[in-house]
């Protein structure tokens, strides 16, 4: 069990509050399914408490310092998976499934797959999924370390050159730096077929560069995103890219 895991089971124990608790389980269990290279079912409820709920928390416990500990463990739960898994964002069967049936999907390709855990839930609700990535974040960080589903030594550009007869583009968690996406959105329109290009992250937020979110058009299906909630305070979605 790591560090992060170890002190916010620990003060779970110590505050004895049952909200803490329920979402203390959802985080244990959340890091068993990534142990056990398992892809959620469904989206996991949000963490975190926010300042209403927290000062009920404080009120009824009435250790602040050890619940604005417990809280802040939370809210940070995200960079603990990245820092520790390589996953930026947890994707779900009940999602993928709604990818496969909203866009009708039979054939995908995940273009910067770190870990590949998109990939993955695509490939079980019976996508044939490809995955890519150069594996440079690997060099750095856990992302691309240890994929969960075979992926392809290959950039952006040169997997969607590779793929053409896909039926779905998907991308998490594009970096918020450089010029990459941009470049993905260019050669996509430039495509003869233009299969669905989805981008996964949040929008003028942690994700993309500020130029992609300036020159893409964007749309959202509710029903994906229904099922796609963000379990943090960054507004992560499923964007349909054009």
């Amino acid at each position: 069990m790591k560090q992060y895991q170890i002190k916010l089971n620990q003060l779970d124990r110590e505050l004895n509050y049952l909200p803490l608790h329920r979402q203390v389980n959802i985080i244990n269990n959340i890091i068993a399914n990534i142990q056990q290279k398992k892809i959620l079912p469904k989206s996991p409820n949000s963490l975190g408490f926010l300042p209403d709920s927290l000062d009920i928390m404080i009120d009824n416990i009435g250790n602040k310092d050890k619940v604005q500990e417990a809280n802040n463990l939370l809210n940070n739960f995200r960079s603990f998976l990245s820092r520790e898994y390589g996953v930026w964002s947890l994707p779900n069967l009940e999602t993928a499934r709604l990818i496969k049936q909203e866009y009708h999907v039979k054939s995908s390709l995940e273009i910067m797959a770190g870990n590949a855990y998109w990939s993955k839930a695509l490939s079980q609700v019976g996508i044939k999924a490809t995955a890519s990535d150069s594996f440079s974040w690997a060099k750095s960080s856990t992302t691309g370390e240890a994929p969960i589903f075979a992926t392809e030594n290959l950039d952006a550009l040169s997997a969607i050159k590779k793929h053409p007869e896909v039926d779905l583009i998907i991308c998490s968690w594009a970096p918020n730096f450089g010029e990459d996406d941009l470049k993905i959105l260019d050669l996509y329109r430039s495509l003869d077929h233009q299969p669905v290009l989805l981008f996964i992250g949040e929008k003028n937020g942690a994700t993309n560069s500020t130029y992609f979110w300036q020159k893409a058009k964007c749309r959202t299906n509710t029903k994906i995103n229904r099922s796609f909630q963000s379990f943090d305070f960054i507004n992560e979605k499923v964007f349909e890219i054009k």
